[in-house]
This record gives C-alpha cells, structure tokens and sequence, in this order.
C-alpha cells in the first residue's frame, strides 16, 4: 500500500586534502563522479553497508579495522527529490584517514565503478556538472562536521 523507499549509504573519504571517488560505470549517473557507496542490506548495519561498498567500488588499500576507527561524523540525507532513482535516503559517513607519510591509500575501480579516484577537495566545488546527484552537497555537509 505504500510506494517503495530505498536506502543506501554513502563514504566521504578523505586524507590529506583530498576526497576519493568513484567514477559510475552505469546508469542513472554513467560516467558521473560520486561517493563510494550503495544499497542496504537486509541483514547489515549502515556502518556495515557504508564500509562494504566502499571496499568493494575503490579495493580500498586500509585495512577494515582503520576504516571504521576513522568515522568521524555521519548524517541522514533524505530529501524527497535527492535522487533519480525514486524516493532515496543515504547515511554518509565522513571517514578521515590519517595523513601519514603523505602518500594516498592505492584504489582501484571495481564492481559498479568503472575507476576510483582521489580528487584535491578544492577540485570538488569547480565540478558540479561531473558530479552525480546531491554527491557534492553531501560532501560540503559532512567536510563542515569535521573533528580534525
């Protein structure tokens, strides 16, 4: 009786200045930047979603443990027209790796990613035409709930 609501997760990850994305490899968005991210599982928290897809989309070289200790912030986007895809909520959640010696976690593009890919976020505000739905929105939203 109800019109479906879909539910997804979204990962803003950032080290050093910069944010990773993922290149879409199909549609709604083919070959629009987004965020690591996609569609709950029955069975499994946002947290879990959020860190699975991440994995899966970019083959993220940082082991799972430090991933989830590098949550700092999350939020519920759930405008009514966010997404084309019909009614879709997203839990971003901010994941701020440790700089390090400087260099950035190898990525690579897989599963409904056709590349993977760290942007400087300075780039981000001069892309909005690259960049897939709210994708942007999200990214300012969480970057502003920063802890570090």
């Amino acid at each position: 009786p109800f019109p479906p609501t879909f539910f997804c997760t979204d990962a803003v990850v950032v080290q050093g200045g910069h944010i990773l994305l993922i290149r879409r490899g199909a549609a709604p968005g083919k070959g629009l930047w987004a965020l690591p991210g996609g569609f709950l599982n029955q069975q499994e928290t946002t947290e879990d979603c959020c860190v699975r897809e991440l994995r899966e989309e970019t083959k993220i070289k940082v082991p799972e443990i430090v991933l989830r200790k590098s949550i700092t912030a999350k939020e519920l986007f759930d405008a009514p027209d966010r997404s084309l895809r019909g009614r879709t909520l997203t839990h971003a959640f901010l994941i701020e790796l440790d700089g390090g010696d400087g260099s950035l976690p190898k990525v690579k593009g897989s599963d409904d990613a056709d590349r993977a890919k760290w942007f400087k976020l300075s780039e981000i505000e001069n892309m909005s035409e690259e960049i897939f739905e709210d994708h942007a929105h999200i990214i300012f939203s969480l970057i502003g709930k920063s802890k570090k």
